[in-house]
């Protein structure tokens, strides 16, 4: 079937608005549009999901509040990584707490897979955060220390360690909240790290360290679900 080049042209700025992490849809508004008409229509789906795999991405939901998610194929120009943090300048245990932290967060909230259907607001604290994330490690089972697993086991078991040695909470000075080198630090960059993407909102109303996890989260929670330090992690928790 031939596609209306008019048909192209606005999938291809639907892929567009899925990649700008603040673009928000609304009833009336560009984005709305489209997004209500690759909710409703097969053949304008078919054609922004070919657009989309045509520059490495994957589309995981197309939510009325959130608007398209997407994520990366192995490759892609438009992969983003936790590297990214502080403008690629993190340290190898810092890469390692940070990937822990976004793995914590992601148990936390949805502990189960059939958590990931429900679409009730996610509230989170950068404090309780890391407290649920250090009672998960000191109960991961041995399997997760190298003997299993091969180098993903062991990368896993690095990680944890390098959490466990880092300190909870260091004090800003004359500044309130965590400083760097510590793991609430790391955990609120994390989630200062998702709110740039659209993955989560600043709760400043309810605390200066409180976020609401969206929609986009919970998509890309699921696309990842069934991965070994995931299970491992809601298995401990």
């Amino acid at each position: 079937m031939t596609v209306p080049i008019e048909d192209v042209w606005a999938a291809a700025e639907l892929v567009a608005f899925g990649l700008r992490p603040g673009a928000r849809p609304t009833e009336g508004n560009p984005y709305g549009l489209l997004l209500e008409r690759y909710r409703t229509s097969t053949a304008f789906r078919d054609a922004v999901d070919t657009v989309a795999g045509g520059l490495g991405l994957v589309v995981l939901g197309a939510p009325p509040r959130t608007g398209l998610v997407l994520t990366t194929q192995p490759g892609s120009v438009f992969a983003v990584r936790m590297a990214d943090l502080r403008g690629g300048n993190l340290g190898a245990d810092d890469k390692l707490v940070a990937g822990l932290a976004v793995l914590g967060i992601a148990a936390y909230a949805f502990p189960t897979d059939a958590d990931l259907d429900a679409t009730e607001v996610k509230i989170v604290e950068v404090a309780a955060l890391d407290r649920f994330i250090r009672d998960a490690i000191e109960r991961l089972p041995a399997a997760t220390d190298g003997s299993a697993g091969g180098s993903a086991g062991a990368e896993h078991r690095r990680a944890a360690d390098v959490y466990r040695r880092t300190a909870a909470f260091r004090p800003k000075d004359r500044q309130p909240g965590p400083a760097r080198g510590c793991t609430q630090f790391a955990v609120q960059e994390v989630l200062g790290w998702l709110v740039e993407r659209g993955a989560a909102r600043a709760m400043p109303q309810m605390g200066p360290s409180t976020y609401q996890l969206t929609d986009r989260f919970r998509l890309l929670v699921a696309d990842m679900a069934g991965g070994e330090a995931l299970s491992a992690l809601r298995a401990a928790a």
